[in-house]
């Protein structure tokens, strides 16, 4: 029980750093022309199934900023998740549910509901962005543009950029534009191997509409 205790507290020191210290760029996609058309489905096909993690969370709100230890829990075929962060004391920051794709907040410290907005919502509605929905739609065009492989999919509102990076053709970042605007974009940027397939450890959440941000690292536990 101490151990765990001191290494929560250890993960949310280290998350407070990670609001200022990006994580590595990833390499320029460098998969032969030959195999482009197949990168989503051959990245998506590596992915784990479902996982549970341990991460450090930096959640940035409305010009304040707070370090917590999230606990996720995610299906992606069952397009289901759990997040619940606390921060260094202890104390829930904020618990979100997303069951079948119907997202419920569960609780939102006053703290972060003080500043306005539907956080635990919207904070919701990006997580399904993050951790679903990883490959663009069948005969979306492609190209190369600043070191990634692009998929553009334009739908009526707007488009959605799938971008693949690096020798293996990951997915590393999905992005949202509207008239011609950034509205949110989520960064991979790291991944590692579980027993089942890659699981996302480092993702980077931008949302300009709420202005918030979310940076969440995984962190082993000790056994």
């Amino acid at each position: 029980m101490k151990r765990s205790v001191i290494w929560v507290l250890a993960a949310c020191a280290w998350c407070a750093g990670c609001a200022t210290v990006p994580f590595p760029e990833p390499a320029p996609f460098s998969v032969e022309k030959e195999a482009w058309n197949g990168v989503p489905a051959r990245f998506e096909a590596r992915l784990a199934p479902a996982y549970e993690q341990v991460n450090a969370v930096v959640v940035r709100y409305r010009m304040r900023e707070m370090a917590a230890l999230g606990y996720v829990a995610v299906d992606r075929p069952a397009r289901s998740f759990s997040v619940a962060c606390l921060n260094p004391v202890g104390i829930k920051l904020f618990d979100v549910v997303c069951d079948h794709g119907r997202i419920e907040g569960r609780f939102v410290a006053p703290e972060i509901a003080e500043r306005g907005g539907d956080f635990a919502q919207a904070a919701g509605l990006d997580l399904m962005r993050a951790y679903f929905d990883w490959s663009p739609p069948a005969g979306t065009p492609h190209r190369i543009r600043n070191g990634r492989l692009v998929f553009a999919a334009e739908d009526e509102t707007g488009r959605t950029e799938y971008r693949y990076a690096g020798a293996d053709g990951r997915l590393v970042e999905k992005v949202r534009l509207e008239k011609g605007r950034v509205r949110w974009r989520v960064e991979y940027r790291e991944y590692r191997q579980g027993e089942d397939g890659w699981i996302p450890s480092g993702i980077v959440v931008h949302n300009r509409q709420y202005g918030y941000r979310l940076v969440v690292s995984a962190r082993e536990t000790e056994p």
